[in-house]
This record gives structure tokens, C-alpha cells and sequence, in this order.
């Protein structure tokens, strides 16, 4: 890796269970020395994507909110769905999601409020999540190519079987054929008990880029959730269009 690509690595060691590391939680887990690992720090501290905090802890920085506010602006995905996401929530009552891939898990990048949505959901604005629970994911899930697909069973076995999906290739393959043929998924209760979900996948010119995803309370009545499938699927067309030159 070259030396930007080694520094940037110490931001992916941030999560939800690690909002704040040490030097030494970082040459740890990056396989460096001590001495490496400083210089990586002092130069994230410099630019401001860490800060440091007391005992010697530190801490994403200022930085990281400004280049979310450009992502907000500018990102081109956002950019060609975000009003595209609110005639939809208008129509559905639904929470609508954008969710984008990302180093084998989700992100949702942007989100409209519903007035049927479920009073809360795990899927959020720059949380990341699992490629296999609940429809935003599992929907790119049934997208990836084979070889995609194999590489992340291979990393997360358990993780899977965890979820219930099958930990042969084929069998997942066929699993996922379904959600593939259909051109969309459908989940109740998998992430959220008091949720339910359909998503579709959104490609760009470079291949799959992530999903979009309707979420309603799971006890909103049949009526409304039949007439959710065909207006995702048609605003999922209309971003696509938007994306192409």
C-alpha cells in the first residue's frame, strides 16, 4: 500500500465500539510499530481528521464533519435521488433510504422521513451496516457478483450462518436468485421487529453502487404496503437515468 493509503487506514479503525483509540491501539492493529503509528496520527492530527483528547486518546476530527457536509452537497448519487426519494416517501408513507456499498457493508448516505416509517430504525445516515440482514442490504447482497460474493463468505462464514443464509456458495446463490429475478427483497422484522422493508439495487456506469429502500411500521395495513413495490422500482429507473451522462 502506499503511504496515503496506509495513513487513511487508521480512520477504517473507527466504529461503534471504538469512537476513541490510543497509539497503541492503532500500531496494534495495524501491524506497525509504535514510531509508524505516531507518524500516522500527526499527520490526521495536522489536517484535522483526529484530535486528540485527554490520557492521550484520540478522536475523529473536525475535518470529517466538513467533507460530510460537501458529500451532503455534492455527492453525485445523493445529488441525482434525493428529491426522487421524497416523491416516493410522498406516495408510500414510507422512510426512504439510499444506501451505498462500501468496503463489504452498507452505508446509508441519505434518508426522507415517512409518516408511515417506524418510529426508529437502525439503518441511519452513516452508520454501516452488514451486507446480510434486512432488505437495503440484502438486495446488493443478491447483486454482487460471484466473485464478490464468495470473497465475503469466505471473511464472515458466521456472520452468515448467524443470519440464517446458507455457508455453501451454491446454496447461497440459489438463495439469492430469487431477490435477483424479482429486481427486489422484502424483509420483515430482520433488523427492526417493529419494521418492514422492500429495496431495490441501484447501478451506475461502473456496476452495482447500492440500494434504495422503502420502510414502513410493520403494522401499516396491507393496502398501502401492496402499492410500495412498483413505485420503488420505478424512482430506483429515474435515479439510474439521472446518473447516466
Amino acid at each position: 500500500m502506499t503511504k496515503i493509503t496506509n495513513v487513511l487506514s487508521v480512520l477504517g479503525l473507527f466504529d461503534d465500539d471504538h469512537h476513541q483509540l490510543s497509539a497503541k491501539d492503532i500500531a496494534v492493529r495495524l501491524n506497525v510499530s509504535m514510531a509508524t503509528a505516531y507518524r500516522y496520527i500527526a499527520d490526521l492530527e495536522e489536517a484535522g481528521y483526529l484530535e486528540r483528547g485527554a490520557l492521550g486518546w484520540y478522536a475523529l476530527g473536525a475535518a470529517i464533519v466538513e467533507l460530510d457536509w460537501q458529500v451532503r452537497l455534492h455527492d453525485p448519487l445523493i445529488t441525482a435521488a434525493h428529491e426522487v426519494m421524497r416523491s416516493l416517501s410522498e406516495r408510500t408513507g414510507g422512510t426512504v433510504l439510499l444506501a451505498r456499498v462500501l468496503a463489504g457493508k452498507v452505508v446509508c448516505v441519505d434518508q426522507v422521513e415517512g409518516r408511515h416509517g417506524p418510529r426508529s430504525a437502525s439503518y441511519e445516515r452513516g452508520r454501516a451496516m452488514p451486507l446480510y440482514r434486512g432488505a437495503t442490504s440484502t438486495v446488493i447482497l443478491a447483486n454482487l457478483d460471484d466473485e464478490a460474493l464468495a470473497s465475503r463468505l469466505s471473511q464472515e462464514m458466521d456472520e452468515f450462518r448467524k443470519a440464517g443464509l446458507p455457508t455453501q456458495l451454491a446454496d447461497l446463490k440459489a438463495r439469492l436468485e430469487s431477490i435477483r429475478q424479482r429486481g427486489i427483497a422484502y424483509t420483515a422484522g430482520a433488523v427492526d421487529k417493529d419494521a418492514m422493508g422492500w429495496a431495490v439495487a441501484i447501478r451506475g456506469a461502473r456496476g452495482l453502487l447500492g440500494s434504495l429502500s422503502v420502510i414502513l411500521q410493520r403494522d401499516t395495513s396491507a393496502d398501502l404496503s401492496l402499492r410500495v413495490a412498483d413505485p420503488l422500482q420505478c424512482a430506483a429507473l429515474r435515479i439510474q437515468g439521472r446518473l447516466l451522462p
